[in-house]
């Protein structure tokens, strides 16, 4: 077997996380409670002595304690009225506040994804042959989405791979794309832009030095990294496929995105995990160079973290597998 054979393999495993695509969603976050602190009240003046009243200014005392009660329920009455009225002024600011936050989520859902970072191990047949990393950084306006796959070092004596696949996202749409692969021999260089203000997609291939420009683009296409995202922001069930527009390698294609099963897995630190899989049906390069059906375990739960990647190449195939995930 040629050594490119289990390095494709790698790429189009850990590709896949980095691959396809998919719509909106609104995503709901849950927010802490507002606590409201009551306002104590002043107790009524005691009665300065019991045992000995004078005859004649037990009436005025009856008379003061009336007043002084009258005035605690007047003041009780007023703070009351004052505590009800900071609590409906708190919570109709935290309500204008939450529906802001919302709206900005469902204007941009990758904003959910901010500061995560996950961290495969890759496998050919039970052999460890390399490692990847994908992490989000930036805000609630822009974000970037960075993935790096690297060959393990006895692989590398032979066969070095160092790639690297940036994308940013802007309100919520794709706005620039690299992807830089050195993979043995091959080298790769490649640029899109989304200039969606101007409906259209720039392509750059820095090796072969040439540039397309495509115009009249009328909806939006993802990319391959944010299009593996963008499909963790949806709603997906048993026997309901999904469809994803991308733009990769200057081509443009709907990707299907297949639910196949929801399965129970075991992972290497011996956890398990509800998971739903599902198989995207892929025919794009960069990322994608398909050469065999690709199946993702996603956890079955609002954040979708892939957990499990498998590709089948022409001799045996190729796992990756989640060994960290961190959100800051």
């Amino acid at each position: 077997m040629k050594p490119r054979w289990i390095i494709v393999g790698i790429l189009i495993s850990i590709a896949i996380h980095t691959s396809i695509m998919m719509a909106l969603s609104k995503i709901h976050f849950n927010f802490p409670l507002i606590d409201f602190i009551d306002t104590y009240l002043f107790e009524s003046k005691k009665e300065s002595s019991k045992n000995k009243v004078i005859p004649d200014i037990k009436q005025s005392v009856k008379m003061e304690k009336a007043e002084d009660h009258k005035e605690s329920v007047t003041e009780n009455t007023e703070t009351s009225e004052l505590s009800e009225n900071k609590k409906e002024s708190n919570q109709t600011s935290f309500n204008q506040e939450n529906e802001k936050i919302q709206s900005k989520i469902d204007n941009n859902p990758f904003i959910r994804f901010i500061n995560e970072s996950m961290k495969f191990d890759i496998y050919w047949m039970g052999i460890y042959v390399g490692s990847g990393m994908v992490y989000v950084r930036g805000d609630s306006t822009e974000l970037t989405i960075t993935s790096t796959v690297k060959s393990a070092s006895f692989i590398s004596n032979f066969y070095y791979v160092n790639d690297y696949a940036e994308s940013k996202i802007q309100h919520g749409k794709p706005k620039h794309f690299r992807l830089i692969q050195v993979e043995g021999k091959y080298r790769g260089n490649k640029e899109t832009i989304f200039d969606y203000n101007n409906k259209e997609i720039i392509f750059i291939n820095h090796i072969k030095n040439n540039t397309t420009y495509h115009k009249g683009i009328d909806k939006v296409f993802m990319d391959v990294l944010s299009g593996f995202f963008y499909l963790r922001t949806l709603s997906i069930n048993l026997k309901e496929p999904l469809s994803i527009d991308i733009f990769d390698s200057n081509k443009f294609t709907t990707v299907q995105v297949q639910p196949i099963k929801e399965e129970r897995i075991e992972l290497s630190n011996k956890k398990e995990i509800d998971t739903i899989v599902i198989k995207p049906l892929l025919d794009t390069e960069g990322l994608f160079k398909r050469k065999g059906d690709i199946i993702i375990w996603l956890s079955k739960d609002e954040n979708k973290i892939p957990v499990k990647i498998e590709t089948k190449i022409p001799v045996g195939k190729v796992i990756a597998e989640l060994i960290e995930y961190k959100k800051e």
